[in-house]
């Protein structure tokens, strides 16, 4: 059976390139479904579904869309919801394989607005103006593939050809290519950072000699916001939340924020989740943007961009409070599990941010806080020791049992 590929974006100012690629993939033996969702104009190239049928998806019109005032803000949130609407309906009735478009920055943003409507693992390509700045707002957690168009996409020439040309090479490599089949096992996210690795690493291979597949997952506020997303996605059957600082980061300004909904997914499907507070002892500071109160704490290089800088105990109590609040919510079987004797690297004896009075702090805080049938474990530990590792990891298979 043929494989269709659905070309969406405003055909009004892209028709050229569009075409191009259209062309390409027909040659290839795909089937194409052309999707126009522009709002400047009547489109260059003919589409199999207008951009009135797109607009009306979002309940709108592109005459009132377009009409002077309306704004373009406007025209790109509905268009956007528009497309996502349509791309979802291609794909549930299995006539769409893989997506991919062209655009600047309006048509980038309605493009890969539907493109985050699509489930994980279907090929998505952007082509953009936009790839080689911040592409959170367009890739947000899915997997798309952002290829820079380097010059502007105003037509043909020697260099949007061939990034034209290379764009639907992937998207035809991408769609053509034999799906994984996953093992049917179980599976465990992990949410892990540099330091935390052994930890991570250790609980991993004990999940996987009991049987589990293990996908972990960087915390770096998109990380956490793409293992939030999975498990609403239903992929995940069991959560270790190792790394809590993105908690941390999001209450006191850091740069990795993933956003007012982490925490919450595993609690809200009822699968089982073990906590534990790994670097929730410090926060992330871009090295020229320290928020005002951390300035003249001990700051610590991560990376050539990046410092941390510790927590005193109000701040840690206030971590306890969201973190209860949030577990509390539970609706499936929940544990924390702590160590006593440091959280992160930097808090462990003899290193810059010990503190034994501000980690005594926060566990007091948060085992007041949580509801009594979470449980609750306190060893007397380092984050990072083997035993550690292996006490939460049990805890978990207990939880899954």
């Amino acid at each position: 059976m043929k494989k269709t590929i659905v070309l969406l974006g405003t055909l009004d100012t892209k028709g050229l390139e569009f075409s191009y690629i259209n062309e390409y993939l027909k040659q290839k033996g795909f089937d194409t479904i052309l999707v126009d969702a522009g709002v400047r104009g009547a489109p260059q190239l003919e589409p199999d579904i207008s951009h009135d049928e797109v607009a009306a998806a979002a309940g709108a019109t592109v005459e009132a869309l377009a009409a002077p005032g309306g704004g373009e803000a406007m025209a790109i949130n509905t268009m956007g919801k528009g497309a996502a609407k349509v791309a979802q309906e291609l794909y549930r009735s299995g006539k769409l394989d893989g997506i991919i478009s062209v655009g600047g920055s309006l048509g980038t943003s309605i493009a890969t607005a539907a493109m985050r409507e699509l489930p994980f693992g279907l090929p998505k390509v952007m082509v953009t103006t936009m790839a080689s700045g911040d592409t959170h707002p367009y890739v947000g957690t899915k997997d798309i593939i952002m290829f820079h168009s380097v010059a502007d996409l105003v037509g043909l020439n020697r260099v949007t050809e061939r990034v034209l040309a290379n764009a639907a090479a992937a998207i035809e490599g991408m769609v053509a290519a034999p799906v994984p089949q996953p093992a049917d096992k179980p599976v465990i996210a992990i949410s892990n950072l540099g330091p935390m690795t052994a930890c991570a690493q250790a609980v991993k291979t004990i999940l996987e000699q009991k049987g589990y597949e293990v996908v972990i997952f960087h915390s770096v506020g998109t990380g956490g916001e793409a293992l939030e997303a999975m498990i609403e996605e239903g992929l995940v059957n069991g959560v270790f939340d190792l790394t809590l600082w993105e908690i941390t980061n999001r209450l006191f300004g850091g740069v990795w924020d993933p956003g007012p909904h982490r925490l919450e997914a595993a609690g809200r499907k009822g699968i089982p989740q073990v906590i534990a507070p790994g670097m929730i002892d410090v926060i992330a500071f871009n090295i020229d943007a320290v928020a005002e109160g951390f300035r003249e704490r001990k700051l610590i290089k991560h990376t050539e961009s990046v410092v941390v800088a510790p927590l005193n105990a109000e701040e840690m109590g206030h971590v306890a409070e969201v973190v209860a609040e949030k577990l509390n919510m539970a609706t499936g079987p929940t544990a924390v599990i702590t160590p006593t004797k440091g959280f992160s690297p930097g808090g462990k004896e003899g290193r810059p941010y010990h503190n034994p009075e501000r980690d005594r702090h926060f566990i007091k805080v948060l085992k007041e806080r949580l509801k009594p049938e979470i449980t609750f474990v306190e060893l007397e530990l380092y984050i990072n020791d083997a035993l550690f590792a292996e006490k939460a990891a049990g805890l978990l298979c207990q939880l899954m049992e």
